[in-house]
């Protein structure tokens, strides 16, 4: 959390499948046989999404469109008044739901908060909630604001299994797009190009290498652009390429490989140090953004190829 003073901050978008990442955590939790969903698609829902048959009521809330934390803080106290005063009007249907568990706590899920306020206005709330007396609520009533960081072992067995991590669409690359790259970005194919002959002497088919970095490249950014949506791995991601790219000036004085077994060594162990760093990204994943941020650096200058002897 931050203080008041940090309320105008930009507030990041925290994706769109939050409450999927959320029931991932609590089914990891809890028996198949003790966490009920109570699904909205037919009716709406009740002011709250699920429940534990230990008494704990559910609702998972990530704002989209958030312009700063004052505002996120705003839209989630919002949140937290309108659906807590659907318990009331939802007695009923709620009652039948809940077939006879008595609920002591409600938990407000949300990505990220960042006020002490958030904390106060959800007691506040509680109050007002025992003050319905409604025959599914216990009189300890209390409002508690969570964050998926509060299940740490639930979060690291999802990240381990790949489950809270985004699965993002197949790039996907044709020849008008290497076409268009090409048009528009001469002088970098023109680099790679020229870097990618010093292999020729080894047989290496320079064109068609040049082309596979740049469908590499172009699939890569594919990919972190999807990645957007899931902040925690793009930044996972971004902080790797920052390793490894400031390793490279050294490495090219350095290194006596070949460029051919540098290259291949190169993507190995980028890939590496994706999958180990970056919990749950996929292999296919790991490797596609491996061979296009080498392709980039190949054109961007960060990598140098010496010249075999």
């Amino acid at each position: 959390m931050v203080t008041d003073d940090g309320l105008d901050q930009p507030a990041l978008d925290p994706g769109n499948d939050f409450e999927q990442k959320c029931w991932g955590l609590l089914r990891r939790r809890y028996p198949q046989n003790e966490l009920v969903y109570l699904p909205a698609d037919m009716g709406g829902d009740c002011g709250i999404e699920g429940f534990s048959l230990d008494g704990i009521a559910y609702q998972c809330y990530a704002d989209r469109d958030s312009q700063s934390l004052r505002h996120r803080t705003d839209k989630q106290k919002d949140k937290l008044y309108t659906d807590t005063a659907k318990l009331k009007k939802y007695a009923d249907r709620l009652k039948d739901a809940l077939g006879g568990t008595v609920i002591h706590s409600y938990f407000l899920m949300v990505p990220e908060f960042h006020a002490v306020e958030l904390v106060a206005y959800a007691n506040k709330r509680a109050e007002a909630v025992r003050e319905f007396s409604l025959p599914f609520v216990s009189e300890a009533f209390r409002i508690f604001i969570k964050t998926p960081a509060d299940y740490p072992v639930e979060l690291q067995a999802a990240m381990l299994d790949g489950s809270a991590v985004a699965v993002v669409a197949t790039p996907h690359v044709d020849s008008d797009d290497m076409l268009s790259f090409a048009d528009e970005k001469p002088e970098l194919v023109a680099t790679l190009e020229s870097k990618l002959a010093v292999m020729l002497s080894s047989g290496v088919n320079v064109t068609t290498l040049r082309d596979a970095f740049v469908r590499s490249f172009l699939q890569k950014d594919q990919i972190m652009t999807s990645f957007a949506q899931w902040p925690e791995t793009w930044e996972r991601l971004e902080s790797q390429r920052q390793l490894y790219q400031e390793g490279l000036e050294f490495d090219n004085e350095f290194t006596v490989d070949r460029p051919h077994a540098r290259l291949k060594n190169l993507v190995e162990s980028y890939q590496d140090g994706l999958r180990s760093s970056v919990s749950g990204l996929s292999r296919a994943d790991a490797q596609r953004i491996a061979y296009g941020q080498i392709g980039e650096w190949l054109m961007r200058c960060p990598l140098k190829l010496r010249e075999a002897s």
